[in-house]
């Protein structure tokens, strides 16, 4: 049936009606729409709209003949769907209002392992305060079961997917256009690894469709819908990511940010903007994380983890997302190490800063600020969105 219900989206019948049509009617009401049935016009009005359409055949046989194309192009790209209400669609989507009716996703099965999950959003131009929240509080989420739902943008979405991979968690990164591609590019990588982590890429769009501006305005009511709290990590008071608050809010899902402080950025106006209004719970310190996981409806089940572990977990998570070997000798300059060949390897990168940090008490938060500085200055992204 896969194939009718997404020759029902070609078609461009609205979500509500595919909802209640996949949860309402059998195969045969479907099958039948196809045939030319326009009986079941006469019995069913909220289809009467739509009655030319399948009066003419070629329409239907196009819309089906699209729907061929992507399953076979979604079988060539390991790319699996989803329909509402089956096994494998996210039983957290099936909370929100009008989920979308078809879901595509690679990876791990979405509905297994990430009901228990965090949303961390934020600017696609993160300062030293937006790198630290990441990288102090969701290792601690992350050790506590928590799935981390993000969009794959750059930026927080980066890092914060970064952080949980350091950290052996599952990720999931919903994209705002099919999964043939990757947007931004710069990401690519970071999509594969997530692959290979067990994680998952989602989208409601099938391949094909390109990561035009208003989806990533949909895609953001995904990754709170896919979620038990939103977390905004950094961001602009009039950024994009102030519309996934806004959507967690319709949901009257859970809003937490950090502390900006007193002096707030820019960067950080949008989270000034939430606890200000009293649209979201701030997160006051390192040992906040556990009111978000509360607030989520779950229990503290392992203690605290250790300050050391996660300042090295933080320098892990930094040197994973690394893909430039200027960004390793600018640091190296600066701490007066020699940059060589092995240490392109990052697994070997993270060992040796490690041993270096152990044998001379070289202050590890002075190393992961020089990387941040240099991460900051070498990303600086490029791509546009919403």
């Amino acid at each position: 049936m896969e194939k009718y219900y997404i020759a029902l989206y070609k078609l461009g019948i609205k979500n509500e009606l595919l909802l209640k049509t996949i949860t309402e009617y059998d195969s045969d009401f479907i099958v039948r729409l196809f045939e030319g049935n326009t009986n079941i016009f006469l019995t069913n009005m909220e289809w009467l709209q739509y009655r030319e359409i399948f009066e003419d055949h070629s329409i239907l046989n196009n819309a089906l003949e699209a729907a061929e194309n992507i399953l076979k192009i979604n079988k060539q790209n390991e790319i699996h769907t989803a329909i509402y209400s089956t096994i494998n669609y996210p039983r957290n989507l099936m909370n929100m209002a009008n989920p979308p009716a078809i879901i595509y996703y690679k990876g791990a099965n979405p509905n297994e392992g990430f009901e228990k999950a965090i949303a961390c959003i934020g600017t696609r131009k993160p300062t030293r305060f937006g790198f630290n929240a990441i990288n102090y509080l969701v290792p601690q989420w992350v050790n506590e079961g928590f799935a981390i739902i993000s969009g794959l943008a750059a930026g927080v979405d980066r890092l914060a997917h970064i952080a949980c991979l350091a950290e052996d968690g599952k990720t999931i990164a919903v994209l705002a256009h099919g999964l043939d591609i990757v947007y931004p590019a710069s990401n690519r990588k970071l999509a594969e690894k997530i692959l290979l982590c067990n994680g998952t890429l989602l989208s409601e769009y099938p391949v094909g469709t390109k990561p035009d501006k208003f989806r990533f305005v949909n895609r953001n009511r995904l990754i709170v819908g896919l979620s038990k709290v939103t977390v905004a990590m950094e961001c602009e008071e009039k950024g994009g990511s102030m519309h996934t608050v806004e959507f967690a809010q319709k949901q009257n899902c859970p809003i937490f940010c950090p502390d900006p402080g007193d002096n707030v950025k820019e960067a950080q106006s949008g989270l000034k903007y939430i606890l200000a209004n009293n649209i979201g719970t701030i997160i006051k310190n390192g040992l906040d994380y556990q009111n978000v996981i509360i607030s989520a409806g779950y229990n503290i089940e392992k203690p605290s983890m250790k300050a050391q572990y996660i300042k090295e977990q933080y320098l892990r998570a930094l040197i994973a997302g690394i893909e430039d070997d200027f960004i390793i000798k600018s640091v190296f300059d600066k701490i007066g190490l020699d940059f060589n060949s092995d240490c392109s390897c990052l697994i070997n990168l993270n060992n040796y800063l490690l041993d270096f940090i152990q044998n001379t008490g070289y202050p590890i938060q002075t190393i992961i600020d020089l990387f941040i500085e240099s991460i900051i200055s070498t990303y600086a992204p490029t791509e546009k969105e919403s």
